[in-house]
């Protein structure tokens, strides 16, 4: 198997092919969409993005103060893509409300989606936002979110939403109804929305476990259920990590929890092992 090129900025892993749930916000109390014109707006820079740096968008969710996208890159080019598309959007903004100044805030967030099971997750997480926000009393009435295309036919959309429907359906009116099922059944959960908290996709996927775990489970068509967790259990019972082999693949999985916003500590405890270790881990080549 082609091994594969990992690049590391600010605790962001970007793989080739690698699936993303990336998070943008206005900065303080400001907005990024006061019209009708400016949604549209984002959605044609978006698709025209998707096309210039070949990414494929798997979902996204527009709020009036922060947006998320669900995409995945083919090559390494999702700092690129992304300060395009967001650059693009705040010329356009500033241009049209006569303003100055930063449209976004900062630089985006991006979290590594490595399970069939984080990358369902995931995409739940961005069509419950805008119901979990207050802004509608159901996720179904929302207008600038992709949860149609996961839940009845549309023919035409830039939207590729086969990747996900296909973890949970062989065929697509079943896939309609059991992705249905599982953002009705997310409709209870307790847990807190805020970009701020790097962990809070993670926050939500066990939140979404620990209530519907045998239901994901059985409507996800993978054996890689817990996987990461089952990983995580056998490095922390190794008293020594001696092997080529065995160093690669503690690596790769400290880079899918990094990925995830677990920090340096965070990983030490949860592999049974002091922080340096995982950082001299991580400085080699």
């Amino acid at each position: 198997m082609k091994k594969r090129k990992v690049a590391i900025r600010d605790r962001r892993i970007i793989v080739e092919n690698g699936i993303y749930h990336v998070t943008q916000r206005a900065p303080g109390r400001e907005l990024l969409f006061l019209e009708k014109e400016d949604y549209l707006k984002f959605l044609s820079i978006l698709k025209k993005t998707a096309k210039d740096f070949n990414l494929c968008i798997l979902s996204f969710s527009l709020l009036t103060n922060h947006l998320h996208v669900l995409t995945q890159i083919k090559k390494k080019n999702l700092d690129k893509a992304m300060k395009n598309l967001f650059q693009n959007y705040a010329q356009y903004f500033n241009k049209k409300y006569q303003r100055k100044g930063h449209v976004f805030c900062g630089v985006y967030g991006a979290s590594l989606c490595d399970t069939d099971e984080y990358l369902l997750v995931s995409s739940l997480y961005v069509h419950l936002n805008a119901y979990k926000a207050r802004i509608v009393k159901s996720p179904f009435l929302y207008r600038w979110h992709s949860l149609d295309l996961y839940i009845k036919p549309i023919k035409e959309s830039f939207i590729n939403n086969d990747l996900i429907l296909d973890l949970i359906g062989s065929h697509r009116d079943n896939a309609y109804k059991n992705y249905k099922e599982l953002i009705q059944g997310c409709l209870d959960l307790k847990y807190e929305s805020n970009l701020n908290n790097r962990k809070f996709l993670r926050l939500f996927y066990n939140e979404v476990i620990d209530n519907l775990g045998e239901k994901v489970k059985r409507k996800v068509n993978s054996k890689s259920f817990f996987s990461l967790e089952e990983k995580i259990d056998v490095f922390s019972k190794k008293k020594r990590i001696n092997t080529p082999k065995e160093k690669q693949a503690l690596k790769y999985l400290i880079e899918q929890l990094l990925s995830q916003g677990f920090t340096f500590q965070d990983i030490a405890e949860k592999l049974n092992c002091h922080r340096s270790r995982v950082y001299r881990l991580m400085q080699r080549q």
